[in-house]
């Protein structure tokens, strides 16, 4: 007969593989096993190219680091990047590997780089967009700013880029699918970050993946608003809010954002992004709070999606992501995709 030692203490959460190393190789191994998307591996490299979007003079390299999946690998293909980099698990991809992805894409007309505004990614992309200069090729960088958590609308510059990552992706690729020009390319692109709000909430910290700690201190029984994807602190903590509390406070949040930056909210896309241990119970129910708050507030919602985009390793939470539409954003976000970890109909 089993018997329980009452001084045992709950095991730290443990991954299916042996260190972060290692998980970061094997998972790219495996998503180019997985995915239908005709992928390459450049080189030696966490990188990936897509070269069926044949139309394009200007070409999308995304990247950021591990831990976000399907982020960022997952999002090349058509209709989104022709090439993404990865570093290892919430690190920068290194300057190399980004030169050896920005070359391998071929563009014609130039590259726009788009990143989430984070010191290491910063650092390491201009490192290389300086590089591909002294080479002649023709670069722009946009770092995506849109949690508002992280600064107020004032310095929105100075914010980090979360989920909302996606929306700019996807405006940057159609606007090259439309074979427009290199700078509109580039200012349709800026016009999407700037049009782009994320709020995350979670109720569990992720947990590093060599020791399967905690990545943050978060008592049980209260949830952290607003943190970053690599555990950054939120600006608020309070006792558990079921979503038909807390995501009617969030979306409040997002809308005096709005108001206070001085942009309309009469058209919106909007992404519910489970952050790794959300269950997909919850995304649709979330999602429905996401629409009451919209209708409440006559909001259309051409552009919809729920599910896991942009998580941060095994982190219980979720995060919410509007962009004002216009009529020249509008069509770039409904624009159809096909990437493996983003499909848009």
């Amino acid at each position: 007969m089993f018997s329980l030692n009452p001084i045992l203490q709950i095991p730290a959460v443990r991954y299916f593989f042996k260190n972060s190393d290692e998980a970061v190789e094997m998972a790219l191994q495996g998503l180019l096993s997985l995915t239908e998307v005709p992928l390459e591996r450049v080189g030696d490299h966490l990188g990936v190219v897509y070269r069926g979007n044949v139309k394009r003079r200007v070409k999308l390299v995304v990247g950021g680091g591990s831990g976000h999946e399907p982020l960022f690998l997952g999002v090349a293909g058509p209709g989104m990047a022709d090439g993404a980099v990865n570093g290892l698990v919430f690190a920068a991809p290194n300057p190399d590997s980004i030169l050896a992805v920005i070359e391998e894409t071929g563009a014609s007309d130039g590259t726009v780089l788009v990143y989430g505004n984070y010191s290491g990614d910063v650092l390491n992309f201009g490192v290389a967009a300086e590089e591909a200069n002294e080479k002649g090729i023709k670069l722009a960088e946009i770092r995506v700013h849109d949690d508002i958590a992280s600064a107020p609308p004032g310095k929105i510059e100075d914010r980090r880029g979360i989920a909302g990552d996606l929306f700019v992706f996807k405006a940057v690729a159609a606007a090259a699918d439309q074979q427009l020009a290199f700078e509109e390319v580039v200012r349709i692109g800026e016009k999407a970050n700037l049009h782009t709000r994320s709020l995350g909430v979670a109720s569990k910290a992720a947990t590093t993946i060599d020791t399967g700690e905690p990545m943050f201190s978060l008592p049980e029984g209260e949830i952290e608003v607003g943190m970053g994807l690599h555990g950054e602190m939120g600006v608020r903590r309070s006792g558990y809010e079921p979503a038909e509390v807390l995501v009617p406070r969030m979306m409040g949040m997002l809308f005096d954002d709005y108001a206070a930056s001085g942009l309309p909210l009469r058209r919106v896309g909007a992404m519910i992004n489970g952050l790794g241990s959300t269950t997909v119970l919850e995304l649709p129910l979330i999602a429905g709070h996401v629409k009451e708050a919209l209708a409440k507030g006559s909001i259309d919602a051409p552009f919809l999606v729920a599910g896991q985009f942009a998580t941060s390793l095994n982190m219980t939470g979720f995060s919410i992501s509007l962009i004002a539409l216009e009529e020249e954003l509008e069509p770039m976000i409904t624009a159809p995709a096909a990437s493996f970890g983003f499909v848009k109909l």
